[in-house]
């Protein structure tokens, strides 16, 4: 425990789960939680008000996600720290959380006790991503995302600029059929182009199509 007060803002779009969050938090005597966000543009704006020692974010939210909200936030303080919450966890969300500049992952489940430690090491400039995360499974998960970011690179750069426009599109929820008459083209091509897209991806649903394309910001 440290022996400093850690002024803390809390951002998740889900009321219950922000408020649920918060109240573990109320009776912890070295914690104090200064504001709380509902979305990623309203996060930056209460960090710029409140200047916290620590940032709890949901890493997806709309209008402005937890990640991007956060990489705002350190372009005019780089010193800040934050500490990713989501439903989900992984090698994927680790390597995430690393790239947004944040110092920890827990999940929306954690247990109170394991929710003060992320904080007091978050707050210590220490990275937090559970008992399962050492710091050689971190670094050698750094050597990995950097490999895939040259692999990413060139995965981007066979990307055909009429593949990128139906990408976007089935990224903005649109069906094949909706794609061909907004784009004017038949199905069948339409079609065509998204099995590239998978098959150059290494994916095989639409769902991973669009969960790769939005995780490694090609669209």
């Amino acid at each position: 425990m440290t022996d400093s007060v850690i002024k803390v803002i809390f951002a998740d779009d889900h009321n219950l789960v922000r408020k649920g969050i918060i109240s573990l938090l109320d009776n912890v005597e070295n914690i104090k939680v200064v504001g709380e966000a509902e979305n990623g543009y309203e996060l930056v704006s209460k960090f710029t008000e409140f200047k916290p020692d620590v940032v709890i974010t949901d890493i997806s939210m709309p209008q402005l996600s937890g990640t991007e909200a956060v990489k705002m936030i350190k372009e005019h303080d780089k010193n800040a720290k934050a500490l990713f919450l989501s439903m989900y966890g992984g090698e994927d969300y680790v390597i995430m959380t690393l790239n947004a500049g944040g110092l920890g992952l827990i999940d929306k489940s954690i247990a109170k006790e394991d929710l003060i430690k992320a904080i007091e090491a978050v707050y210590k400039n220490e990275m937090y991503f559970g008992s399962e995360y050492d710091d050689e499974k971190i670094e050698s998960l750094k050597k990995k995302f950097s490999v895939q970011k040259k692999e990413i690179s060139e995965v981007a750069e066979s990307i055909t600029s009429r593949e990128m426009e139906i990408l976007k599109l089935v990224c903005d929820g649109l069906s094949c059929k909706e794609i061909g008459e907004k784009i004017k083209i038949s199905i069948r091509t339409v079609e065509s182009h998204k099995a590239s897209l998978m098959h150059k991806f290494g994916v095989t649903t639409s769902t991973q199509l669009i969960k790769f394309a939005i995780e490694n910001r090609l669209v």
